[in-house]
């Protein structure tokens, strides 16, 4: 006799569940029924009303609820027939539209049934979200629910982590810190918060870093050490772990409107816009020092008047979201200087470099001088590269010498091209 599993095993990770997917339900009806048609009329005739849900993705969880209880007209799991649960249950493309499915039909998920629609959505959430760069292997365990209530967790997490983009190009970095692997999550990783309240209440950017760089070594001259040890972060040349500081509110030099889920971020007393960007450039120096994104082409001016000279300024004085600056594609990532001025990092990945690859523009603003250095993965002669620095610098700063500009208009050969910073 099959054995059903209480939907409080299934769908609750952390002791509770928040379904709110309207939409998202709606597709996977139609899916549904485009494959196998309408099971009874009851599907055929709700259908009709997916429409009043096209526009319901925006719509919190509580206006959801209040929509259907006032006009009755949306499509939730309930008005399945339980005929139609195992099939509709083959499209479910989130863990929210399968806990939805569960809640309403508890009595359909055995286990026999439930591991195979685990085991083929886990890959589907994964790569939606990191397309390659994040491998989520299944749960490596004997008994069929204890591998059910690990496989929901780490979908649940995955779902309600956040906005995971953020975090796309600090991954291809780590995809070239790691020899040119992806990251891969196990168990441990999504172990780090022990309960859904210390999940929930972590800061969004904080708590997905935590889960992505648990596992995430450095080679420091002879030894492993792991990059992350608490809340404290590995930075080159440092000999402990330094604990960063989130801050409540922007201040000078951070110009860009605060963001809760990402906030400021102090470490070794320099004030980052982001937290993600304090991680970002802790992991460039990391790739610099060990050789995994050469420098190609460096320049420095103390000449403010020259128009490359100019261009940088331009750049360093322009807002990191201002797209008009960026070429498309480019992340930009920015710290103060300990001196004075500012460094950016405009970062270009596989999307615009082609599958693997990396291009980085550093822009350094010293006060009384402007640097660049252009890194690439990319061999000679290197046209991806070329395209996104001419889109933001112009084409003429990558036609000139690249060499030392003083400010009497003479130019000295740059004899030492590239130094890590």
């Amino acid at each position: 006799m099959a054995v059903i599993l209480p939907p409080s095993l299934l769908v609750t990770p952390f002791g509770r569940t928040e379904i709110c997917d309207s939409q998202g339900w709606q597709e996977t009806v139609k899916m549904s029924t485009a494959r196998d048609g309408p099971p009874i009329s009851s599907v055929s005739s709700s259908a009709a009303s997916a429409a009043a849900a096209d526009g319901a993705s925006s719509v919190s969880c509580g206006s959801q609820h209040h929509q259907q209880h006032q006009y009755g007209r949306l499509i939730s799991a309930a008005d399945e027939p339980e005929e139609a649960v195992p099939t509709v249950a083959e499209y479910v493309r989130s863990y929210s539209q399968l806990a939805a499915l569960i809640d309403a039909h508890p009595t359909q998920f055995t286990a026999a049934v439930l591991l195979p629609i685990l085991t083929r959505l886990l890959p589907v959430v994964v790569e939606a979200i990191f397309g390659g760069l994040v491998e989520v292997p299944m749960p490596q365990l004997t008994q069929g629910a204890a591998i059910i209530v690990a496989t929901t967790r780490r979908l649940f997490i995955l779902e309600r982590g956040g906005n995971w983009d953020r975090w796309r190009p600090v991954l291809e970095m780590l995809y070239l810190l790691q020899g040119r692997r992806p990251v891969v999550l196990s168990g441990d990783d999504f172990g780090v918060f022990a309960t859904r309240a210390a999940f929930v209440s972590e800061t969004e950017a904080v708590r997905q870093w935590k889960i992505l760089s648990r596992g995430i070594t450095v080679t420091d001259g002879e030894q492993q050490r792991q990059l992350m040890y608490g809340n404290g972060i590995l930075p080159l040349s440092s000999m402990s772990h330094d604990l960063p500081t989130l801050l409540t509110a922007t201040s000078p030099p951070v110009s860009d409107a605060f963001d809760p889920a990402d906030p400021p971020t102090k470490l070794r007393g320099l004030t980052h816009p982001s937290y993600t960007s304090m991680v970002a450039f802790v992991l460039v120096g990391w790739l610099f020092q060990r050789g995994h994104i050469p420098c190609i082409k460096s320049w420095w001016s103390d000449s403010p008047e020259s128009a490359s000279s100019r261009r940088v300024w331009e750049l360093l004085a322009a807002s990191p979201s201002d797209e008009t600056q960026w070429a498309a594609g480019a992340t930009v990532f920015e710290k103060p200087l300990i001196s004075g001025g500012c460094d950016r990092l405009v970062v270009f990945g596989s999307e615009v470099m082609g599958d693997g690859h990396m291009a980085l523009i550093k822009l350094v603003d010293r006060e009384i001088r402007r640097d660049i250095f252009i890194y690439t993965t990319e061999s000679g002669p290197h046209d991806h590269t070329r395209t996104v620095v001419t889109r933001v610098l112009g084409e003429q700063v990558w036609d000139m010498e690249w060499s030392w500009e003083v400010d009497d208009g003479r130019a000295t050969a740059n004899k030492c091209r590239c130094t890590v910073m």
